[in-house]
């Protein structure tokens, strides 16, 4: 287990640092756990496995981008059962791909860059076609009926010995002048010199029954690696809320009053000149005649009031803290007949209020299915949050979406692909419910799921499913 999260780690990293993904090659250790057919025992029941079972396999060779060779294939095998051996495969010999039916059930499915780990030897049927200067190897593991083709090289060129024919006269008579000697000439083949041909000292006869084949054993030795310079001490900063003193904010005590005073005043009138009757005499005079009555201002000085300011000294704020914590709860079906629940714990690093970096660790439990098996998640999402436009400006919309890498490790069949380990392609789509990117919230997300190397069979193990998100 711990090779295996370790094998898994290391490929995780090596996707985030480069934008090319290696895949490791699959470790075969056992057979018959998910044959094509029952177990093989003669050509015969090799020849009747293809009569019976040649659809599905010309269906799987199509998925491994060979199709063309299954007539030449099947006419190999039908006509020349002389030409197929049985061979002894030791650990680590490697096949270019092999067809399976997951537990002998449903289609057949083809798995590459397979490598033989058992801890015996394996037997299979060999054979060999070739096809535009092309040889094709293919092998039959005897206990599971398995096709694979275990490589692909160049077609040996034969150089024919050429045999010239030569015509000699059949009889040649000489007349002399004594008894005639006759010379009989018989017609002879001649091997007239061709190309060199370098014909092998030995030669392997291949009957139905085990070959003794030498093998040559390959021993691994350790390889000094690199020299690795570790840190003695390394020093972590870490930032910590503190209290600073806030600016002085001047708050007035009292607030001056200014208050208007009117009053109504008497305008004067113009002058006139009138006539006026005495007891005696009449006289004509000026007069100044009454105005109209105006509204003035007083001018006099207005009442204020002592305005008096005292310095205050404002609340201390502290500095928020760009790290939350992060809770997930949730489903996921696998296409492949599976179904998970899942929990991940981690944390949520702020770079800004639109982007953010969750780093979660959690597990997949299998609640229901016959394939898949639990994992352990180790992912990692950069995280997007949306804006909204209104009337009154921009505000945060309740929408946000995510992309990033996982870790999906399990104890299953490394050559099963619904149950190996792998690396995963992650998208996220999501609705808060309530809260904001900077304060505590809850959403629900939808996710999917798929591994590097299977993006080309989405619809049989991509994984798809949602939850609830939790923001401290």
């Amino acid at each position: 287990m711990k090779k295996k999260i370790l094998a898994s780690a290391a490929l995780l990293v090596a996707l985030s640092a480069s934008t090319g993904a290696v895949q490791a090659a699959n470790i075969l250790q056992t057979v018959g756990r998910h044959p094509v057919s029952r177990p093989l025992t003669s050509v015969d029941d090799l020849r009747a496995m293809m009569q019976e079972m040649g659809n599905d396999i010309q269906d799987g060779m199509r998925r491994a981008g060979n199709v063309d060779l299954f007539p030449l294939m099947q006419a190999h095998i039908e006509q020349n059962p002389q030409q197929i051996s049985i061979v002894e495969y030791q650990p680590g010999q490697h096949i270019d791909w092999m067809l399976f039916r997951r537990y002998g059930q449903g289609r057949v499915k083809v798995a590459k860059d397979v490598t033989w780990g058992g801890k015996s030897s394996l037997s299979v049927f060999e054979f060999s076609i070739d096809k535009n200067g092309r040889r094709y190897t293919f092998a039959v593991p005897m206990q599971c009926g398995n096709l694979a083709l275990k490589e692909t090289a160049p077609a040996p060129v034969v150089q024919q010995q050429q045999i010239q024919q030569v015509q000699v006269p059949v009889e040649v008579i000489k007349y002399v002048d004594r008894p005639v000697e006759v010379i009989r000439q018989v017609p002879v083949q001649v091997n007239v010199p061709g190309p060199t041909v370098y014909v092998p000292k030995e030669v392997i006869k291949y009957v139905d029954r085990p070959v003794q084949v030498p093998v040559q054993v390959i021993r691994q030795v350790q390889v000094p690696g690199p020299t690795v310079y570790v840190p003695k001490e390394v020093v972590r900063q870490v930032r910590v809320p503190v209290n600073v003193p806030g600016p002085t904010v001047y708050v007035p005590k009292e607030v001056i009053k200014y208050v208007d005073r009117v009053k109504e005043v008497q305008v004067p009138g113009p002058e006139r000149i009138v006539r006026v009757s005495g007891p005696t005499r009449t006289v004509v005079k000026k007069i100044r005649v009454q105005g109209p009555t105006r509204t003035v201002y007083v001018d006099k000085p207005v009442i204020k009031e002592v305005v008096k300011v005292k310095e205050v000294q404002t609340a201390a704020t502290c500095c928020e803290s760009p790290f939350h914590f992060v809770a997930d709860g949730g489903y996921l079906r696998q296409s492949e007949d599976a179904e998970y629940g899942i929990g991940r714990l981690g944390v949520e690093y702020v770079l800004n209020p639109q982007f953010s970096f969750l780093a979660l660790a959690g597990g997949a439990a299998k609640v229901n299915g016959d394939a898949g098996a639990d994992a352990f998640l180790l992912d990692f999402l950069v995280q997007y949050n949306f804006f909204q436009c209104s009337t009154n400006g921009a505000t945060w919309s309740p929408f946000f979406m995510g992309l990033g890498i996982g870790a999906w490790m399990t104890n299953g069949e490394d050559d099963v692909p619904s149950e190996d380990s792998q690396a995963d392609f992650i998208a996220e789509l999501g609705l808060r419910l309530f809260g904001n990117p900077t304060t505590t919230s809850v959403a629900i997300f939808l996710e999917g799921r798929v591994a590097t190397d299977e993006i080309d069979e989405l619809d049989e193990y991509g994984r798809i499913g949602g939850g609830l998100r939790f923001r401290f």
